[in-house]
């Protein structure tokens, strides 16, 4: 299966080790399913991990992030952004997560954002036959 997970699970994923987005990445990456990401999707989570307040937060240091986005690039397919490829979906700061779906031939996409389940984008996903699942919806099917 060829996934895509968007910044939100990602985050979690670094916040949270051993938590369901946590584990969840780690089932489709040892798997044989494809993580699916873009440059630009690992700059978003790159640049989130360093906010200020989430370093308090998850209080790991700028090499261990360092370290995650490294992990990320070797595991996952890494597809090039091209901007004329539009995609419907009410936050365009999500447009590039969208193109990644598109672009990378993506089955699903795992999601946080409620964006992605609600329209313009549900039904832009829909029509082209890509599933929206949350982290828990997700670990479900790839334990079936």
């Amino acid at each position: 299966m060829r996934v895509v997970l968007d910044s939100s699970i990602l985050v979690r994923a670094f916040r949270s080790p051993g938590g369901i987005a946590y584990n969840l990445l780690f089932a489709i990456i040892s798997g044989d399913h494809k993580l699916i990401l873009s440059g630009e999707m690992l700059h978003e989570v790159a640049k989130v991990l360093r906010f200020p307040r989430m370093m308090q937060d998850h209080r790991r240091n700028e090499e261990t992030i360092y370290n995650f986005i490294g992990l990320l690039t070797e595991a996952a397919e890494i597809v090039q952004i091209d901007p004329l490829i539009h995609a419907s979906i009410r936050d365009y700061s999500d447009i590039v997560v969208l193109q990644t779906v598109i672009l990378g031939d993506a089955e699903v996409i795992c999601a946080g954002d409620r964006d992605f389940f609600e329209p313009p984008a549900s039904i832009f996903l829909a029509s082209r036959g890509i599933e929206v699942l949350t982290d828990a919806q997700l670990m479900q099917k790839l334990k079936a």
